[in-house]
């Protein structure tokens, strides 16, 4: 191939990956606001699809001539629709601005998440996808037409080829690696490097344009800007921040208070509750108890706890260091091990079984694991649980089951571990209060014991209770008594 044909398959690579670099960056840049479930998800993928199959209809359908008055070429329309995409990208993936875009709408207008998507993808995705999808059909026209199905073939290629790279180095290797911001700044170094690529003059207004924008894009999507917004971390799974106010730090994932800490040595209500019913009677056990966090946060659950074994997963493997540099001050304790793997996946690997299995990995009622809430993951938890065992849980849920989530999320539990006993942290439950978007830290708590059996109920035609009720008579069967007299 001659440099001009390696030209074009270079843009035609690099369009591919624009576009599905920003496609994921979008759904990553998102989470924060609308969360991470598939509803989401597809709102933004059917953003990206739709709009790129019109805009390969659209660019087949350009003939250069007389537009608007003035003549444009083929080279002028790949330049324009560029430089237009930068602009909408620019707002739609630079956090900074993404996030006061979200923060408008929440307080001036809808509060459901799936419009919440719907808006974003319209105003900031279609566009810039719909103008950069006439990029194929676009530089087709500077092929021969005489061997069209081998030079198709080659063109499908190097755009699928872009597409795959995208695909893998803006999740494993820039995100990963680099972090989110400078994943974004790359894109628009790339497709001020598209302008370049298509310009005949490398001095012109359009290259001073691209330039301008991505000098832009740079700036807004910098470590400094980060920092002014508190972000210590902007990875391929969280937007961490912390806080620190007066002997008070707080860490943030998503924008979802998670953890928090402070100098002396205070942590969220449901932690020291959740430690109170499980921890303090086992602080000093001998052999010592083995426990399984899942949902590491910030390392504050049993924080004072240097006795028993634990076991703390999250899927970022960030958490610990920034835990212990930031939020803690101080490294985890040798009993505390942290493994960076999915829960599910940690479970279906190890044989391991445990004493006390913590679960707090719902942030919010955005950020709700649809893979961890399902009775095939509560039973796996349950396989994992010694006999006599603890299972706890912190749920953001409605305190008097107003959402269809807070009851759905129940009777899964319950079909998996019977006998569970809920217990609300803040508020009381109000029978009368049937606002599903009133939410609270619900804590639930599970003993497994081998005779179990909920389907074991009294009937008129069955009653035994006489044999299994208590035949203790201490003080606190004879209160009940009198109170139910």
């Amino acid at each position: 191939m001659n440099t001009p044909t390696l030209t074009l398959f270079l843009v035609i690579i690099l369009e591919g990956y624009v576009v599905l670099s920003a496609e994921l960056l979008a759904i990553r840049q998102t989470i924060p606001y609308v969360g991470s479930s598939t509803d989401t998800v597809s709102i933004i993928i059917a953003a990206v699809l739709m709009p790129l199959a019109l805009g390969y209809y659209a660019g087949g359908r350009f003939r250069p001539g007389f537009h608007a008055g003035s003549y444009l070429r083929v080279r002028d329309r790949l330049i324009t629709n560029i430089l237009i995409a930068m602009l909408f990208l620019l707002c739609g993936l630079s956090y900074p601005l993404l996030s006061a875009f979200f923060i408008f709408l929440l307080d001036h207008g809808p509060n459901n998440r799936i419009l919440l998507t719907a808006c974003y993808a319209l105003l900031f995705l279609v566009t810039p996808v719909y103008l950069l999808g006439q990029t194929i059909p676009l530089i087709s026209n500077y092929f021969g037409k005489e061997k069209l199905a081998q030079i198709t073939g080659r063109i499908l290629f190097f755009s699928t080829l872009g597409s795959f790279l995208g695909a893998i180095l803006s999740t494993l290797v820039m995100m990963s690696i680099f972090g989110v911001n400078h994943t974004v700044s790359l894109l628009f170094v790339l497709l001020a490097g598209l302008i370049f690529l298509l310009g005949k003059k490398k001095l012109s207004r359009q290259t001073a344009a691209a330039t301008l924008l991505a000098l832009i894009a740079l700036a807004v999507n910098s470590d400094y800007v980060q920092g002014l917004l508190h972000i210590i971390k902007n990875n391929t799974y969280n937007t961490i921040m912390v806080t620190e106010d007066m002997g008070t730090r707080r860490l943030y994932l998503n924008n979802d208070s998670s953890s928090l800490f402070t100098d002396d040595k205070r942590k969220h209500d449901y932690i020291d509750f959740v430690e109170r019913q499980t921890i303090l009677p086992i602080l000093n056990s001998n052999p010592p108890k083995d426990i399984l966090v899942i949902g590491a946060g910030g390392f504050t659950f049993g924080y004072a706890d240097s006795n028993n074994h634990y076991d703390f997963l999250d899927i970022d493997g960030s958490l610990q260091q920034i835990a212990e540099e930031y939020l803690l001050k101080e490294p985890l304790t040798a009993n505390k091990t942290f493994h960076p793997v999915p829960a599910r996946a940690w479970l279906a690997g190890t044989g391991k079984h445990y004493d006390l299995i913590f679960m707090d990995v719902f942030q919010g009622n955005l950020t709700i694991p649809e893979h961890l809430v399902t009775r095939e993951f509560f039973l796996q938890i349950k396989e994992h649980l010694n006999p006599g065992g603890v299972m706890a849980a912190n749920i953001a849920a409605s305190p008097n089951f107003a959402g269809t989530f807070s009851r759905t999320i129940d009777n899964t539990l319950r079909s998996v571990f019977p006998n569970l006993s809920r217990h609300l942290m803040h508020g009381q439950y109000q029978a009368w209060n049937d606002n599903p978007d009133v939410v609270g830290n619900v804590i639930y708590l599970y003993r497994y014991s081998p005779e179990e059996d909920p389907d074991c109920i009294y009937t008129d035609n069955k009653n035994r209770v006489f044999y299994d009720r208590p035949t203790g008579r201490s003080g606190k069967l004879s209160t009940v008594g009198r109170l139910g007299m």
